[in-house]
């Protein structure tokens, strides 16, 4: 569900000609996400019908993300005090991919109604991308089960396309600690002082959190 709504977001700003930021563009993701009924799809062919028409058979999706690009875009007129962060120094940027994902009870595979998700690298946290994208992710009631992650570009010295490692820890009261390893190949991309970096969306697989004994 995750991918589907990341990509009628992308379709309908475009049409819509919506002028977003990245920031404001997962806000609109997440703010759909926790809006919409979950699909579950058991074939390839349930995979091709949930994708067969982008209109269609997408409306109600559409309508959310409507809402949702209203209630974003006039959130931040509001609040001029929400800052957004910038390149500060041209050259070339690791971007890490926006992580996206989902957390399960194993006994009983509810969501999660709090935990705390952390991100490492190099046995230190990444840097969120603004106020709005903290590390460690906050997993609370109103959106159960659900945690996001943009993090702050790092500089590197070439376009050289390299393997990141990210050690993801995730803590919840009642529930055995969760620790596990992600691997990405990025390219570093240039960046203009003052530019807006742009995120790639990564969805990466359920977490089932088992009980304390």
């Amino acid at each position: 569900m995750e991918q589907k709504v990341s990509k009628l977001a992308d379709a309908y700003l475009q049409k819509k000609n919506i002028p977003v930021n990245s920031n404001m563009r997962m806000d609109i993701i997440a703010y759909t996400l926790n809006r919409v009924k979950p699909e579950y799809v058991t074939s390839a062919r349930g995979v091709l019908y949930s994708y067969k028409d982008p209109i269609e058979d997408n409306k109600e999706v559409l309508n959310i993300i409507s809402q949702a690009c209203e209630v974003v875009t006039k959130r931040r007129e509001s609040n001029a005090s929400d800052t957004i962060p910038v390149i500060e120094e041209s050259g070339y940027y690791i971007t890490y991919p926006s992580i996206m994902g989902n957390l399960f009870a194993s006994n009983n595979t509810d969501r999660i109604e709090s935990a705390k998700v952390y991100m490492f690298s190099n046995n230190a946290l990444l840097k969120g991308y603004g106020v709005n994208f903290p590390n460690p992710a906050i997993v609370a009631k109103n959106v159960a089960g659900k945690y996001m992650f943009c993090f702050m570009p790092q500089k590197t010295d070439s376009n050289k396309k390299i393997d990141v490692n990210l050690d993801i820890v995730v803590e919840a009261e009642n529930y055995q600690k969760f620790k596990s390893s992600l691997t990405f190949t990025v390219q570093p991309e240039y960046y203009n002082a003052g530019d807006m970096p742009l995120f790639s969306v990564e969805e990466v697989n359920d977490i089932s959190l088992i009980e304390n004994k």
